[in-house]
């Protein structure tokens, strides 16, 4: 074994220093060097000291002391060839240098490795540029129980096959990787660097990809739908941050779930929106009224990451009933009550309905009597519209102090849509033997001649989103409450 020098010793206050911009230059005047590369594995990245400074420039540098970045991963980091070359030297030192060993790059330059943890080549071993040739340890009296791996090139000089290393005044020189010179009179700090040694040509430290933007997708079509028509749906892509519009991105639109599921798409424009329609809604009608809607942007790799919202749209509905008749009579002071006959009870529908029309042959309750009476309610989708129906072919009411009322050929109708809603009545009253004209007026009043007692024929109330429409409905002292014909219809969630 040859110790060929000995090291200057290493400072941990030395290696604590702040990193410094790589410095450049060219090639020292020696015979042509071999193209030497960092001694750690392609994309290592490492700190580079010329360590302790204190004790003259020329007590360390030109030699290196190499750390991995970051700092905790310096021991056992892998060493390898900065060059082709033969190994010349492999041997331990512990009360110098440690682990060493040195490689001939032929034309007289040398490469020496120091503190190795291990060493895996011998001397005579033939080795490539990137070859693992140890570890980063802190064998050696030297190391100041520090790991880091000490690193020399060095020329010979005196031609003596070795190059002399470890101190001043021997054949180490400044050293160069990748062409460029690392001189210690250009900085006093850590400097970091990433190895290029047997890349094959790739870049290890490329530039990183930028990160995609986050986005934000936000619905701005319509709030309400209706089965059978079509849906115009639109949302706007921007970037969550800037609130800018992104353009050319294709969006998706899906209307209900599961089996009810209706979707479109859109490419978005300048502005940032994208608009498509249903052609033709087909959902379920839920209690609460509402479908489903999901607004999704799948994203562009390296560019936009993907959004997604949801929002509950209103269905547009329709309810309606009807009846022939409903009355509160008395009958020698007992209280007759007659409930809705015959009665849809309340219809409710999103879609088409064909008219399910109930009907009775006959009501009669001694002092009130009607024949066939029928009630009905229909939905269409186009149009979009309810309509409750309810006739009667005649109806004769004799109560007790009140003239005898006949009313034939009863037909109420109450029709409502998302634009309006109307009712109208056909039938012909009596009045004690007498014919009544009451016109197509709503709400005429027909004189009985008694007080309290009020006779409404085409009698329309407006309710809730719709109307109700009574052929005719009479009320008078004693609670006498009598309903003739009445039909109800109702728009919901118009928007």
């Amino acid at each position: 074994m040859r110790i060929r020098a000995v090291l200057g010793s290493l400072s941990v206050a030395a290696v604590a220093l702040g990193l410094a911009a790589v410095p450049s230059g060219t090639a020292a005047a020696e015979p042509e060097r071999p193209p030497f590369q960092l001694p750690v594995p392609c994309g290592d990245k490492i700190l580079m000291s010329y360590g302790v400074r204190d004790a003259g420039p020329d007590q360390h540098a030109p030699a290196l002391d190499i750390f991995r970045d970051p700092w905790d991963e310096t021991a056992g980091n892998p060493v390898v060839a900065a060059a082709d070359g033969v190994v010349t030297e492999s041997y331990e030192d512990p009360d110098g240098g440690g682990n060493i060993i040195q490689i001939d790059h032929g034309g007289g330059w040398f490469t020496t490795s120091i503190h190795l943890q291990d060493r895996t080549v011998e001397a005579g071993d033939k080795i490539k540029q990137g070859e693992l040739i140890g570890h980063i340890g802190k064998t050696g009296e030297t190391s100041n129980d520090v790991y880091h791996l000490h690193f020399e090139q060095g020329y010979d000089e005196n031609g003596d096959g070795f190059a002399d290393w470890g101190a001043p005044d021997t054949e180490r020189v400044v050293q160069v990787f990748d062409g460029v010179e690392y001189d210690p009179a250009d900085t006093d700090d850590l400097t970091p660097l990433t190895s290029k040694n047997n890349c094959d040509g790739s870049d290890p430290d490329p530039e990183p990809e930028p990160e995609p933007e986050k986005t934000e997708l936000k619905y701005t079509g319509k709030e309400s739908i209706a089965n059978g028509t079509g849906a115009e749906l639109s949302a706007t892509l921007t970037t969550a941050e800037g609130d800018e519009p992104v353009a050319d991105q294709e969006v998706s639109f899906t209307l209900g779930s599961g089996e009810a599921e209706q979707t479109c798409s859109d490419t978005t424009n300048d502005d940032g929106v994208a608009s498509c329609t249903v052609e033709e809604v087909d959902q379920p009608l839920t209690d609460e009224a509402t479908v489903p809607l999901t607004v999704e942007y799948a994203g562009e790799a390296g560019a936009y990451l993907k959004a997604k919202t949801s929002e509950e749209l209103l269905l547009q509905y329709f309810t309606g009933r009807a009846y022939g008749l409903a009355a509160n009579v008395d009958v020698l002071g007992v209280p007759l009550p007659i409930a809705a006959i015959p009665d849809t009870d309340e219809v409710r529908t999103a879609g088409e309905r064909a008219g399910e029309q109930v009907c009775v042959q006959t009501a009669d309750a001694i002092v009130l009597s009607a024949g066939v009476l029928c009630a009905d309610v229909a939905a269409t989708t186009d149009p979009t519209a309810v309509t409750a129906t309810a006739t009667t072919e005649d109806v004769r009411v004799g109560l007790p102090g009140l003239p005898v009322l006949e009313i034939s050929g009863v037909r109420s109708t109450s029709t409502s849509s998302c634009e309006s809603a109307e009712g109208a009545v056909d039938l012909k009253l009596v009045v004690a033997g007498r014919p009544v004209d009451v016109g197509e007026v709503p709400n005429a009043e027909v004189d009985l001649g008694i007080a309290g007692t009020r006779l409404v024929v085409n009698e329309q109330v407006e309710t809730d989103d719709g109307l109700t429409v009574n052929a005719a409905h009479l009320t008078a002292p004693g609670g006498v409450d009598v309903v003739i014909a009445s039909s109800t219809s109702a728009a919901h969630n118009c928007g």
